[in-house]
């Protein structure tokens, strides 16, 4: 017993109950999940982001996606995949960390030394709550955000920039309403080289000439910075009056650009909300199969958003307790629990998931299930997690 527990059995029993011990071990328990999350966070992140860009392998060259890309990908799906990520690693934590205690003998010195192991749980099923909380605001605020930005990286910013970079030099080609030539392509600074634009408008036939041109991405989409060059604007008359200009901006055209997939994770709870009184409108004024899709779709989304977050606490009900009374230790059998209660839980899920459409009270209860499903499994194991 030379463990944490080995070293506050020499002090007073007040202080053993309700002293550093707790901080201690809740220490102790975050950082076995911190680990194990921060690895789960960075390898889903690169999965996810692969999943998108090979969903995408015949829109977008991936040749001419460059790392930095690749980088803000991972950074703005990965709030999107908390609330899967956060439960099974904070799961697994309670789990390897309670099973170094056994295997150390101090859940037995624990239970020697007159501690209660409802109070060892206990800040482990706050901490839950937290995160839990955590969790919600993450989806609710942060996933928006993150999710409308990956967005426009995937469907805005990427295609417009390939359709430039990938035109093949010293031949016209069409780009949307343009027919663009160009002498050379420096690859390395993504500029071209001796540019002809001939840009097709309501008022007539626009000539842009210039020296080079460079690609730059705004908030408002993508445009081309024309250097060094002048323009022929459509003439009432027959004359021809060129404007010579150092820098001209126009921007590119969206053409090529393709249909974002739908945006319901781009929006709030509350934005959700109304998108689903909309939806529920509509469908009831025009039931399409299209327009009833959308609805259930809209209901199970909004019932994510409230349900998901609760697995944080609803795992660690359930685990807390079984780990600390586990009469087995090592970390082939807390792997095994963990995959049972992942299991039991998805499981649940997937059985609840309606595959029509039901009311938005309905879809919350069903996603709400499994989550109560654990918890009622772990009250039971906390009100016997005393008994001998």
């Amino acid at each position: 017993m030379d463990g944490i527990l080995g070293k506050r059995l020499a002090a007073p029993a007040r202080e053993r109950r309700f002293g550093p011990f707790f901080g201690l071990l809740t220490r102790y328990t975050l950082w076995e999940i911190a680990v194990p999350a921060a690895m789960a966070i960075l390898i889903i992140g690169f999965v996810g982001v692969a999943n998108e860009l090979r969903e995408r392998r015949l829109v977008l060259p991936l040749e001419f996606i460059t790392g930095w890309d690749v980088a803000r990908l991972v950074f703005y799906f990965s709030p999107t995949l908390a609330a899967y990520i956060i439960p099974i690693t904070y799961m697994m934590g309670i789990l390897l960390a309670f099973g170094r205690l056994a295997e150390n003998n101090e859940i037995t010195a624990m239970k020697a030394a007159g501690i209660p192991l409802k109070r060892a749980i206990a800040p482990v099923i706050g901490v839950g709550l937290v995160l839990s909380g955590l969790s919600f605001f993450l989806m609710d605020r942060v996933q928006p955000w993150a999710a409308e930005k990956a967005s426009h990286i995937i469907f805005v910013e990427l295609p417009q920039r390939i359709t430039l970079e990938v035109l093949p030099p010293g031949s016209v080609q069409e780009v949307g309403d343009w027919r663009v030539y160009f002498g050379s392509r420096d690859a390395e600074t993504k500029t071209l080289n001796d540019v002809v634009i001939r840009d097709t408008r309501s008022d007539g036939e626009w000539v842009f000439y210039a020296k080079s041109a460079q690609f730059v991405d705004s908030p408002d989409g993508a445009r081309l910075d024309l250097l060094d060059g002048r323009i022929i604007r459509p003439q009432k008359d027959e004359t021809v009056a060129p404007l010579v200009f150092p820098k001209w901006t126009i921007s590119v055209p969206t053409t090529f650009l393709r249909q974002a997939p739908s945006q319901r994770r781009t929006l709030s709870l509350e934005e959700l909300l109304a998108y689903e009184r909309d939806a529920k409108q509509q469908a009831d004024a025009l039931p399409t199969k299209s327009s009833v899709e959308d609805l259930r779709k809209t209901r199970e989304e909004i019932a994510d958003r409230i349900t998901l977050p609760l697995a944080c606490l609803a795992v660690s009900f359930l685990a807390a307790p079984l780990a600390v009374r586990s009469p087995r230790a090592g970390k082939s059998f807390s792997f095994a629990l963990g995959v049972g209660i992942i299991f039991i839980f998805y499981m649940a899920r997937a059985l609840l998931e309606p595959s029509e459409l039901v009311t938005i009270n309905g879809a919350i209860l069903r996603a709400l299930a499994p989550s109560l499903l654990l918890m009622a499994l772990g009250m039971v194991a906390i009100w016997r997690v005393d008994r001998v």
